[in-house]
């Protein structure tokens, strides 16, 4: 069963790189006794983790400068990160390799992660991580990391947007008819209205609200959106990003989201707001997604497309 967007889980934070530096120093370090990066922000970065024991504290060191946008404690970040066991120099996790970009609301990540808040967009910031600052005495077994390990930490901070980030586009006039879904506006993002009575017609329907300025998103690029589901025969949402108070992110292109996305939102330029009318070929089909969706069910979304990152 497709989902409409890729979470983040366990230890993977993933994502792509914009306005990163590229005339960070080649390689640097925080001072004795600690790991050292090669590579400038951007690139794959090179950690090399010196012999010895690594001190119980966190440590947290930005290796190269970014823009002027601060990121706060409150933000959605997107970012690059490689990963490391400090005991035996082991890889848990590399997004600069996988080529696999995903978000995370800074205020649910682990106790490090939530120091990149006072770090600049664009920056390379470096961090070894004892369990206490990490994943505990428990660890994260799914991941491979136990209760004692020490993680090393790279990211590349790559964007930093507010929780209720929308569209900025341009209102456009949307006059529904009839047999169109209305949409208003609620202190949880924008509301459709279902028409009663109206059996909906069996292809895709893209309508533009708001048109963005930004560029048009490709396939392969990391799309960050605000999105409500209706169902057509209900007329009941089920699911909102809006509601969540989280953005959601996926790869498009991928098969990461439902193939009425990939389709709608395809080309359009970022900062639009756009609703769908998604038939069932190109929703969840015959098995429907239980227990909200049944088999042959239409769906009607209203997403913005908030930002997009293009892999290097």
């Amino acid at each position: 069963m497709r989902r409409l967007a890729v979470g983040v889980a366990g230890l993977l934070l993933v994502s792509v790189c914009a306005g990163c530096s590229s005339s960070d120093p080649p390689t640097a370090g925080c001072g004795p006794g600690l790991p050292t990066v090669s590579g400038a922000a951007g690139t794959d970065p090179v950690i090399s983790i010196p012999n010895g024991t690594p001190a119980d504290r966190l440590t947290v060191c930005r290796l190269g400068s970014g823009t002027d946008q601060v990121v706060r404690p409150d933000d959605y970040v997107l970012v690059n990160v490689e990963g490391k066991v400090w005991a035996g120099d082991r890889t848990v996790v590399d997004s600069f390799t996988n080529r696999a970009p995903q978000g995370l609301p800074l205020s649910t990540a682990m106790p490090a992660w939530r120091h990149l808040a006072g770090q600049t967009v664009g920056s390379r910031v470096l961090m070894v991580v004892p369990p206490k600052d990490g994943f505990g005495s428990t660890g994260n077994p799914a991941a491979g990391v136990t209760g004692t390990d020490t993680l090393v930490l790279v990211f590349d901070v790559l964007s930093a947007l507010s929780p209720g980030a929308t569209a900025n586009g341009t209102p456009q006039p949307y006059h529904p008819t009839a047999t169109q879904p209305r949409v208003g506006n609620g202190p949880h993002g924008p509301t459709i209205t279902v028409p009663h009575g109206v059996t909906p017609a069996d292809r895709l329907a893209v309508t533009v609200l708001r048109k963005g300025t930004g560029a048009p998103i490709t396939n392969g690029q990391t799309v960050v959106t605000q999105y409500t589901g209706v169902v057509w025969r209900t007329g009941k949402v089920f699911d909102s990003s809006w509601q969540r108070g989280i953005p959601q992110t996926f790869v498009l292109g991928t098969g990461q989201v439902l193939p009425g996305w990939e389709q709608g939102l395809g080309g359009l330029p970022v900062g639009t707001r756009v609703l769908l009318v998604v038939p069932p070929e190109f929703g969840y089909g015959t098995t429907g997604r239980p227990p909200d969706v049944d088999g042959g069910d239409t769906l009607v979304f209203v997403i913005d497309i908030v930002a997009a990152v293009s892999v290097g």
